[in-house]
């Protein structure tokens, strides 16, 4: 405990100089007072009345499962970002990943419903739709930093629900950039509780998004370590969309190995397993986009940087020590609207991440996302989370392929062979095998 002991101070003697010494004082005290802080409130205030209007409370439900996200209800925050078009911007955590119902209201408004028009694959991003009427005649969109973003030590607000107390601010600073998700973050120690998420960070000296409120690092031992999507990534998406072009990543199932003394190195891993349009091979190091002077310090901030290019894209690499330029042919990436599987018998099957693949019948790297308890696939021990290197002998590369197997191996009335392949969670580095065989019971769609 501090102590603090107090004295009698000696009478002052008013002099002409200490009386204008004490009033120039005075004088500099009030016009601090009434300078910069005050205008900083002011500005503040304003930042945070205008979000009141803008942002909107989410309620969501779903009954489907996949790997990203689990059936139940939740609830976040979104804002207005396009009035014409009726756009809310928020966390793809939020809109669900999967078939979802969505519901939104402003302040003091009823709830209506929502929809879905963008859920991105790589970044934690979304964009619903509002129906037509529902937006108040004094809400006007979200202005948003889209060419830069503040300096560290910058105030910051955030602006949502946190722990269900709708339409409420908090503050903090800008920390930093991370790349605790492999692409740059904001990192900030504005409070963010559940309920915040894909709500607005605001910059409170201009009143404009600099991101959406994403996550909180969650661990006991930390004190506000907070992450927000950076606005120029999301802006790009806007620009793309409105433009009526793709707007998620290139397909892409290349692995790449990171050297952390150098991390503008980016090196493939392997040679991948199926052709994903960059033609890579393993050793060779992607030093850059041609026409672009950027260098990527992991394989998610390579595909940030070829957001919405197709076709051919020329890439410069090193190979065999030379440096040569590759033209790839890449394709967009399929979003997670319209995330769908095949379920077998209980089992719900379907590619890994989407940004391996490009259409709804593409397997890419198949795994498990769901079992049904009770079911054939949970007596025969199908576990969540196993990735799938053979079906009866075949490698899997769509998922009509697996279909006409399962619908085979139902009319011989026999048993569907499968080898299955995890990685253990206790710092062992071997893989582990296992071969099941899976009834065939029931074959349909998943979502139906």
């Amino acid at each position: 405990m501090l102590h603090t002991t107090q004295t009698q101070a000696p009478a002052a003697r008013h002099t002409p100089l200490r009386s204008a010494l004490c009033s120039t004082l005075l004088a500099a005290i009030t016009a601090l007072a009434s300078g910069n802080p005050s205008t900083a409130a002011t500005a503040a205030q304003t930042a945070f009345t205008e979000a009141n209007r803008y942002t909107v409370k989410i309620n969501a439900s779903t009954e489907y499962s996949f790997i990203e996200r689990d059936p139940g209800s939740w609830s976040g925050a979104g804002f207005l970002v396009d009035r014409d078009r009726r756009w809310v911007l928020t966390n793809a955590h939020v809109a669900g990943y999967v078939q979802t119902n969505l519901q939104a209201n402003f302040k003091n408004q009823p709830s209506v419903p929502l929809r879905a028009i963008f859920v991105d694959n790589l970044l934690d991003v979304a964009i619903v739709e509002l129906p037509e009427g529902t937006i108040p005649p004094d809400t006007a969109p979200a202005r948003l930093a889209c060419d830069q973003t503040p300096s560290v030590g910058a105030d910051l607000g955030a602006f949502g629900h946190p722990l269900g107390y709708a339409f409420t601010a908090t503050r903090g600073i800008m920390a930093g950039i991370t790349f605790s998700e492999g692409y740059p973050m904001i990192q900030t120690d504005t409070p963010i509780s559940p309920g915040n998420s894909g709500g607005p960070l605001i910059d409170l000296a201009t009143g404009e998004v600099i991101g959406i409120n994403t996550a909180s690092l969650g661990d006991k031992r930390a004190q506000n370590v907070n992450f927000a999507v950076m606005m120029p990534h999301v802006c790009q998406i806007l620009d793309l969309l409105r433009a009526g072009k793709p707007a998620t990543v290139p397909r892409i199932s290349t692995d790449f190995a990171i050297n952390e003394d150098d991390v503008s190195t980016l090196t493939v891993a392997r040679t991948p397993a199926t052709p994903d349009g960059f033609g890579l091979k393993a050793g060779d190091t992607v030093l850059g986009i041609v026409g672009d002077a950027r260098r990527f310090a992991s394989a998610d901030e390579f595909l940030l940087a070829l957001r919405g290019r197709t076709g051919n894209v020329p890439l410069r690499i090193a190979r065999d020590a030379k440096e040569i330029i590759v033209s790839t042919a890449l394709s967009p990436s399929l979003q997670h609207v319209g995330r769908s599987g095949l379920a077998i018998s209980g089992v719900v099957f379907g590619p890994r991440r989407l940004v391996e693949v490009s259409s709804t019948d593409e397997a890419g790297v198949l795994i498990v996302h769901q079992v049904e308890p009770g079911s054939s696939g949970d007596l025969r021990r199908l576990d969540f989370g196993l990735e799938v290197i053979s079906v009866d002998g075949e490698k899997i590369t769509s998922m009509s392929r697996l279909k006409r197997l399962a619908e085979k191996a139902a009319s011989e009335r026999r048993e569907l062979r499968l080898v299955l392949r995890s990685v253990t969670d206790d710092g062992r580095s071997e893989e582990l095998f296992y071969l099941r065989d899976l009834p065939v019971d029931t074959i349909e769609a998943y979502p139906p």
